[in-house]
């Protein structure tokens, strides 16, 4: 599966949260082009420490404010990421002489929480959202 490209229908109605998601479709594709290296994978491990602390912040607070009932399910989700996170970043850093490996798992990894995560549990807050008026402090 090559090339994810952001379209509206990946709005979840939320520019700053919808920026996060866009945000992640293009180190997605970036992983899958490049030339893989040790830096390389290193810094994309790092902007995937980065995004998880911001963006899960952003968005556990927007549901928190909406109150979505689906609020604990999601938020384990992100904690499950956060610990995979942390299992990639221990493992890279004892075998950092594979990346290609490690990448290609980041790679896999990444999609399926594309699909399944943003694309599916996503809009489930986003529907809850747009039933509530929209969120007014941020339309996207």
């Amino acid at each position: 599966m090559s090339g994810f490209e952001w379209n509206q229908d990946y709005s979840v109605g939320n520019r700053a949260i919808d920026a996060d998601h866009q945000e992640l479709f293009a180190l997605i594709n970036a992983l899958e082009t490049a030339s893989m290296s040790d830096g390389f994978l290193s810094d994309i491990l790092g902007k995937l420490e980065h995004y998880a602390k911001d963006h899960f912040a952003r968005e556990e607070a927007l549901m928190r404010r909406i109150e979505f009932p689906g609020y604990q399910a999601h938020v384990a989700e992100h904690r499950a990421f956060v610990e995979w996170l942390k299992t990639v970043r221990a493992t890279y850093n004892r075998a950092a002489e594979s990346p290609f490996q490690i990448g290609d798992l980041v790679n896999h990894f990444l999609r399926d929480w594309l699909v399944n995560h943003i694309i599916k549990e996503d809009m489930k807050y986003r529907d809850f959202l747009l039933e509530k008026g929209g969120d007014k402090t941020d339309q996207g």
